[in-house]
């Protein structure tokens, strides 16, 4: 792949004119986008269809709500740990191993049909999720400044919606090979996990770039949030933001796997990428100069449409292209957040600790999760006897469109974050 000196320069990977250092940026931008392709577009798709195959083998609102609060707690909250270690040991290791172990256990979901199984074995792919995530996170702030940061992370999400959109596409069509629903999602899942293997054999090409390296080999510090105020109130905002959030995730696949088929629901997500894509090109020019506030709230505050979507769905509109709709609402608000995110994350950082700013984070938004996913779900269980479940799904996603919509306002009190 040829990479133009000033394409280079545009994500922040060029740091000089001398040539070792120029041919060493043009191979890490085509590393970092087959990783963001192949990565994000593998995970992507087996977070989409985990909660929809746990949906379609019978499994009940509280397993699912054990799968969408596990995920979040094991994947986030050992991010922080895994964090530090890739600010002491470096960031390959740790993303491929983690990339692989994601494509082996999500290999072996399709052959569980026992909903407390499968809550064990999306654990485990949890678990390597958390494995990579932050290195990669800091891997990219590695290769940057807090200047150009939000330009980089840009250009990794856009690569990343056009792979998951050409997969979202791809692999709706080959599940049509399944004659049943459970082979139709089965098919979904083994797609996934070849991509998982294919990002892994790029990432064995990574080098780590020359960082300075923390002393302390501890695996988890708190003193990130007793010294840096700021940041702490992001981790308190951010953690509060991503309970609203997850209340709705053990509800959503009660209506998408309800009334919408496995390419259907490729379709749905296809529309999410769309989106994302055409955000991510319009907002590429002046992304580095906005606020980073403005990004995170812009990014969530978007997010009260999908349960309140669903929730017509359920009640009154049965049909895919409605729920394509708010798939599309949250494509455009995700490409704001997800920069805004990591920028803001990135920029309080000090240069040795970014991986561990990193998994502090998402620390504290992985209990945030679990308690909110494990609260909805048991809520769910204990309301469908009484209620119906359609009535109790419909109710459920009108609160939680509530509550997100108060709760992204959260991000207007975070100061400007410094770039």
């Amino acid at each position: 792949m040829h990479v133009k000196k000033s394409e280079l320069d545009s994500v922040g990977l060029v740091i000089d004119d001398d040539s070792e250092k120029v041919n060493l940026s043009r191979r890490m931008t085509t590393l970092l986008v087959l990783i963001s392709a192949f990565g994000t577009a593998s995970r992507f798709i087996a977070r989409t269809f985990m909660e929809l195959y746990a949906y379609i083998i019978n499994s009940s609102a509280t397993a699912i709500s054990l799968i969408t609060s596990l995920r979040n707690l094991i994947q986030m909250a050992f991010q922080s740990s895994f964090g530090r270690l890739s600010d002491k040991l470096g960031r390959k290791n740790l993303i491929v191993v983690g990339i692989f172990g994601q494509g082996a256990t999500l290999l072996l979901i399709p052959f569980i049909r026992n909903e407390w199984v499968l809550v064990g074995g999306i654990a485990l792919f949890s678990f390597f999720i958390a494995c990579s995530t932050p290195a990669f996170t800091a891997l990219l702030g590695d290769l940057t400044s807090h200047k150009s940061i939000a330009g980089l992370l840009n250009f990794v999400n856009l690569v990343g919606a056009i792979a998951s959109l050409i997969a979202m596409i791809s692999v709706g069509g080959l599940s049509n090979l399944g004659e049943t629903e459970y082979q139709q999602y089965s098919i979904i899942l083994y797609a996934a996990a070849g991509l998982f293997f294919i990002t892994g054999f790029v990432s064995i090409f990574l080098i780590n770039p020359p960082t300075e390296k923390i002393e302390k080999v501890s695996v988890l510090s708190f003193t990130p949030l007793k010294e840096n105020k700021e940041f702490r109130r992001f981790v308190i905002i951010g953690s509060i933001m991503g309970f609203s959030m997850s209340l709705g995730w053990p509800i959503f696949p009660f209506v998408r796997g309800e009334f919408a088929s496995a390419q259907e629901n490729t379709w749905i997500w296809a529309s999410f990428s769309v989106f994302m894509i055409i955000t991510l090109l319009v907002i590429r020019p002046f992304i580095n100069k906005m606020n980073r506030k403005w990004v995170l709230f812009i990014g969530r505050v978007t997010m009260f449409y999908i349960p309140l979507n669903l929730a017509i769905t359920a009640f009154w509109l049965q049909e895919w292209w409605h729920m394509a709709i708010g798939a599309a609402i949250s494509g455009f608000g995700n490409s704001f957040y997800m920069i805004g995110e990591s920028a803001y994350i990135l920029d309080q950082a000090t240069e040795k600790e970014k991986g561990t700013y990193t998994g502090l984070f998402y620390l504290f938004l992985g209990v945030a999760t679990f308690l909110g996913s494990l609260i909805s779900g048991v809520l769910a269980d204990v309301f469908i006897p009484i209620l119906g479940q359609l009535q109790t799904i419909g109710l459920f996603l009108f609160i939680i469109a509530g509550i997100r919509l108060v709760s992204s306002f959260g991000f207007l009190f975070l100061p400007s974050s410094k770039t």
